[in-house]
């Protein structure tokens, strides 16, 4: 173990830790902002464990397709990094796309879970699932949230890929085969 594994261990921590609490809070508060009629707050103030597995289960649900796409976005930057002689300019460009890689995975995991809810309402015509997770019916928000659960590990994988594929790859060098 060298010293620069461990610096690149400690910032691809911190790092992870930055970007969760941003795309929780964000997540959090788009659902409220999205949701403004159902109150989810005051749901919880009024200690309905319903809300809370549903909401628990979104913020689940995006760490789980966001966590796909930041092994492959730092693992550019400290290839990136270890490559050789950089400016400036390529190093705010790397950190620029690897921000705007996570940020697209936190918002594909958000499609997910508005598809999730609309899955639901397929699978489940004759239930309103508002009304219900209000009443706090803890069956109706374990099957939701486990759908959401369930969505993101599947999804996950495809962000995974998807990020691969899209970030740009710095040249490493090559081996002549003779």
């Amino acid at each position: 173990m060298t010293l620069q594994q461990v610096l690149f261990g400690a910032a691809e921590f911190l790092v992870s830790v930055f970007i969760s609490f941003v795309l929780v809070f964000a997540t959090y508060k788009f659902i409220l902002l999205i949701t403004r009629h159902f109150d989810e707050e005051k749901q919880l103030r009024m200690k309905n464990a319903s809300v809370g597995v549903v909401l628990g289960s979104i913020l689940l649900g995006q760490a789980i397709v966001v966590k796909q796409a930041i092994y492959p976005v730092m693992a550019v930057i400290q290839i990136f990094v270890l490559g050789g002689q950089r400016s400036v300019p390529d190093y705010l460009k790397v950190l620029g796309l690897s921000m705007g890689y996570i940020l697209m995975s936190g918002a594909l995991a958000i499609l997910v879970i508005l598809f999730c809810f609309w899955l639901f309402d397929r699978l489940t015509p004759g239930i309103d699932q508002y009304h219900e997770i209000r009443q706090n019916n803890l069956a109706i928000a374990i099957f939701m949230g486990l759908l959401i659960v369930a969505v993101s590990l599947l999804v996950g994988s495809g962000v995974s890929a998807l990020t691969r594929a899209l970030i740009p790859f710095p040249k490493v060098g090559s081996l002549p085969l003779e």
